[in-house]
């Protein structure tokens, strides 16, 4: 069962998808928890829950931008949700050994995943997939970001490196993307919300200090 924390993970790694002329991207797709949709078993163990608990905290969301209302006026809310700590996504995977130093260690995920997702080759072979695409795609971002300094964590946490988060939030992308249909629902609320988040950008938003 999906956690709290892997749910808005799984919404950090929506921002990953790229535009189609096949999907009305203006229209946004009636919410579904993405659980309901794909029913993936947790990723991240209690085990390493319980070590990782003190940056088990989420962050709030991006400011919403000023035109993001509805027609009557009033400020609409596109079901964003917090967004984890960087610090929790690192501590997990410092405790794994999955992904140090931008790398990811194909041993040691394959260790782990063969303990959460026991029995199961598929799921063994979709994450595994998940992680390889995504920890190139978190090198191909961050070739065209360049020396760009992150942004600085909310005040009262600290700062811990983006890059775990970002890469874990790909990897439930890519998962639910790819969900087995043996396990997929498939109905018309998750069929649109898939593929809407494969196919359409969110909305770019502006910085607090943006005029």
């Amino acid at each position: 069962m999906l956690s709290k924390s892997q749910q808005l993970l799984l919404v950090l790694g929506f921002c990953l998808g790229v535009a189609s002329a096949d999907v009305d991207c203006s229209k946004r797709p009636t919410f579904v928890d993405p659980h309901t949709c794909c029913p993936l078993p947790e990723f991240i163990s209690d085990d390493l829950k319980e070590k990782c608990q003190e940056y088990n905290v989420t962050m709030p969301p991006p400011p919403a931008m000023s035109g993001e209302q509805n027609g009557e006026g009033r400020r609409h809310h596109p079901h964003h949700h917090n967004h984890p700590s960087p610090c929790f996504m690192s501590c997990v995977f410092n405790e794994t050994g999955i992904y140090e130093d931008d790398k990811v260690d194909s041993d040691k995920l394959k260790d782990y995943l063969q303990v959460v997702f026991k029995d199961d080759s598929d799921l063994q072979t979709l994450a595994t997939d998940a992680f390889t695409t995504c920890a190139t795609k978190i090198e191909e971002f961050k070739s065209k970001m360049g020396n760009r300094p992150p942004p600085p964590p909310p005040t009262g946490l600290p700062f811990c490196p983006m890059k775990p988060a970002f890469l874990m939030g790909c990897v439930y992308k890519k998962m639910f993307k790819d969900c087995p249909a043996a396990i997929w629902t498939d109905t018309q609320e998750c069929n649109d919300a898939r593929e809407h988040f494969e196919n359409c950008k969110p909305p770019h938003r502006r910085s607090p200090n943006s005029q």
